[in-house]
């Protein structure tokens, strides 16, 4: 995904790469400096500061960005590699251009835990309901947590999820996974408590062949789009502070 970002009416583009932004060198250095050819400014710079010019094929990346001639490998670099970069440039523009820079790549931080949160509360959502609902149909407690986990077991295709993650046996693997499979496992809790009602299923063994039969489904979808979900890696886990009191619930314990 490409976009253009504006620092005091200048443009810089950027690059979204491995879940951060990636901004385009040339365009940082038109920013900071006074340069009317910002490659060749780039040039002397990496001449004058030999560390630099050392770490260079670390610091930068070839990525694709829109042009006017259409899309071109320019080298780009993250916040921490732009933050040495300009370490080297003698501008006045350069603190305010760091303080720019961390807000964007906050924002971004932002925006991803924000989807994150809306998926793990919808799926919560969802499991709630559907433990209301499998409790009038001869589901306690206990067996609705068994429920749950065979999904998984389904969804990840067997592999033990905690110990893929690391994770302690009293820890919610929930709170460790990204949006894309909050959401799945939410659709799939969905179906499954929509067909327990339509198909008027009853105990542990129906309602979890159903749940079973669901998070298959989306294994499945996943798989075809080149999606495997236990090779998705772990987020940093969800805090209690971020969810609220009203995340808390005995599904979390």
């Amino acid at each position: 995904m490409n976009e253009i970002k504006l620092f005091e009416s200048k443009e810089i583009r950027s690059v979204y790469h491995n879940d951060e932004w990636y901004f385009v060198v040339v365009d940082v250095v038109a920013a900071l400096t006074e340069s009317k050819d910002s490659s060749q400014y780039i040039r002397r710079l990496r001449q004058r500061d030999k560390e630099l010019n050392k770490g260079w094929v670390q610091i930068v990346l070839p990525l694709s960005v829109t042009t006017k001639g259409g899309k071109q490998k320019i080298n780009c670099a993250n916040k921490e590699g732009i933050f040495r970069i300009i370490q080297s440039i003698p501008s006045k523009n350069a603190e305010p251009f760091k303080r720019w820079l961390a807000k964007t790549a906050s924002d971004v931080i932002d925006e991803k835990t924000n989807k994150r949160l809306a998926a793990y509360r919808k799926l919560k959502e969802s499991q709630k309901r559907l433990l209301l609902n499998v409790k009038e149909r001869g589901v306690d407690d206990e067996a609705f947590k068994k429920i749950i986990e065979e999904g998984d077991a389904s969804l990840f295709g067997g592999v033990d999820v905690k110990e893929k993650y690391q994770i302690k046996d009293e820890e919610n693997v929930d709170d460790y996974m990204n949006s894309l499979l909050l959401f799945g496992k939410g659709f799939a809790t969905e179906i499954t408590n929509h067909n327990t009602n339509k198909e008027d299923l009853q105990g542990e063994d129906e309602i979890s062949s159903e749940h079973q039969s669901n998070n298959d489904l989306i294994r499945s979808n996943l798989l075809q789009k080149n999606i495997t979900p236990e090779d998705l890696p772990p987020e940093k886990k969800l805090k209690k502070s971020q969810l609220g009191n009203k995340d808390q619930n005995k599904l979390d314990e």
